[in-house]
């Protein structure tokens, strides 16, 4: 029996003050079954490894086959998805029943109409009262415009951006962020790329298979550690990615005296060319009024940056 100086209803009920995200997380059982369960429990744990981290009842039904789970996958639902969120909630249902699924890391199944699926690979499990925590190492990620879904007091919300400084106001705050170049170059590149990379999604890649096959397209071979410049992904998450396309005939894997050399294949490259063809069709859109000269400076500049932070 508690000995605190509240209830459980009253705990429970303080904690429903703070608005949480609503996700259905999924893996395999022993058998190779789905496996689901509705949960508000999750939350970032390190960006360097990527890591999160969600809980579970030690008592739930499904609690062995995630606790024991090689991969899993966090759903983050959009607003729209209320209906699934209680779903599988449920205890004692078919919680798969008429849902379509994708298959995800490892097989788990992945819920299309989320906004965000974090792939995840078991990192590790603590004992947390009546909880199990849960922590994953980030393998590969998906997100996808759209409000989400939360859960806030007892009864389900949505989330919206408040709007901050109006354009007419002026406050130091403004005259910094309209000097602010990194915020001009992370603006841009989040505004150009987020419809090319929901194209890429659509067509069934990750936006970091995308990189390493659009690099290799021109190029054909690349050191692994030159390669983990260009697409911006450390060597490690790189090599098992390269590995994987390799058995898709996407890329071949060497082992050589002088390091890991990762090669593009005719498959591989002609995987990505419609791809580059829209790509280079936003790119145009994007730098609509701008002449060639000055199309040009601006990406000199910008090599200049990448060289001069590098």
């Amino acid at each position: 029996m508690s000995t605190e100086a509240f209830s459980t209803r009253e705990f429970r009920d303080a904690l429903s003050s703070f608005a949480t995200g609503v996700t259905v997380v999924t893996c395999l059982d022993a058998n190779g079954e789905p496996v689901g369960a509705t949960a508000s429990s999750f939350n970032s744990v390190s960006m360097d490894p990527p890591l999160i981290l969600w809980s579970i009842t030690k008592t739930a039904y499904s609690a062995d086959a995630f606790i024991n789970a090689k991969h899993f996958v966090v759903n983050v639902l959009s607003a729209e998805q209320m209906a699934t969120s209680n779903q599988f909630a449920r205890s004692g249902t078919d919680k798969f029943a008429d849902v379509e699924v994708e298959q995800g890391i490892g097989g788990v199944p992945t819920l299309p109409g989320a906004i965000t699926f974090f792939e995840c690979e078991a990192w590790a499990t603590y004992d947390g009262g009546d909880h199990e925590i849960i922590v994953g190492r980030v393998k590969g990620l998906r997100s996808m415009a759209g409000s989400g879904l939360v859960f806030y007091r007892g009864a389900y919300a949505t989330a919206e951006a408040i709007p901050t400084l109006a354009p007419t106001e002026t406050n130091d705050v403004s005259h910094f962020i309209d000097n602010y170049l990194l915020y001009y170059m992370s603006r841009a590149t989040h505004q150009m790329g987020e419809e090319f990379h929901q194209l890429v999604a659509d067509d069934g890649l990750t936006t970091k298979e995308w990189r390493v096959l659009a690099c290799l397209y021109n190029e054909n071979s690349m050191s692994l550690a030159d390669l983990a410049k260009r697409t911006m992904v450390d060597q490690t998450t790189l090599l098992e990615l390269s590995i994987e396309l390799q058995k898709q005939n996407m890329a071949r894997v060497q082992q050589l005296d002088a390091g890991t050399k990762v090669t593009g294949t005719a498959a591989g490259q002609e995987r990505v060319a419609h791809l580059i063809e829209d790509y280079q069709k936003a790119e145009s859109n994007a730098l609509e009024g701008l002449d060639s000269d000055a199309s040009e400076t601006l990406k000199t500049m910008l090599q200049r940056i990448i060289k001069n932070t590098d």
